[in-house]
């Protein structure tokens, strides 16, 4: 009987809570770039994201944790293959054959019109460099208790050790900096 109630007591507390799994359910991740010829942009086919947060019916509450993986060569030019392979080199792909984050900490969550804007602090991982970035995205419940995460962050290659990847004999060069556009949907 003791054992009954204090799993009850379990559950209520769960449930008045809500903290809950969030795994990932929608995505678009952009990588956009320059070089000496043209603007370019990647797509990402596969993002791997789970997290653990606290939401009621009143909104989002906390986030917990949070990890997103891509898988390096699942990242596709819109200038083909050959940009494809340049950029699978120039981030180790065969050695690293992810890029990581991972929330360390949220350092702020205001709500904004339908949702939040959030600061947080993580770690990024390219290439088998780790360097500590401050993200800012705006975060939105849905109807269907999902949370959706949108943002951008920019940052130079070089800061991880890769180095801009080249091609026809050096004529073509692209810039060190990179933006990565995403949008992500976690849902229980």
């Amino acid at each position: 009987m003791k054992y009954k109630l204090a799993f009850l007591l379990f559950l209520m507390v769960s449930f008045v809570y809500g903290q809950g799994n969030y795994r990932i359910s929608n995505y678009s991740l952009v990588i956009k770039g320059t070089s000496n010829l043209h603007d370019w942009e990647c797509k990402v086919n596969e993002v791997r994201a789970y997290g653990a947060m606290t939401a009621d019916a009143g909104g989002l509450k906390s986030i917990n944790a949070l990890n997103v993986e891509i898988p390096v060569k699942t990242i596709k030019s819109t200038k083909g293959s050959i940009m494809d392979n340049k950029m699978y080199n120039a981030l180790k792909a065969d050695a690293y054959a992810n890029i990581n984050y991972k929330l360390e900490k949220v350092n702020g969550m205001n709500q904004r019109g339908g949702g939040y804007d959030i600061n947080t602090t993580g770690y990024l991982t390219i290439a088998g460099s780790t360097k500590k970035i401050d993200l800012y995205v705006y975060g939105q419940m849905g109807s269907d208790q999902s949370i959706t995460f949108k943002g951008s962050k920019k940052f130079k290659m070089t800061d991880y050790s890769v180095s801009p990847p080249t091609a026809l004999m050096g004529t073509l060069t692209t810039g060190d900096e990179v933006e990565v556009v995403f949008q992500v949907t976690l849902k229980q």
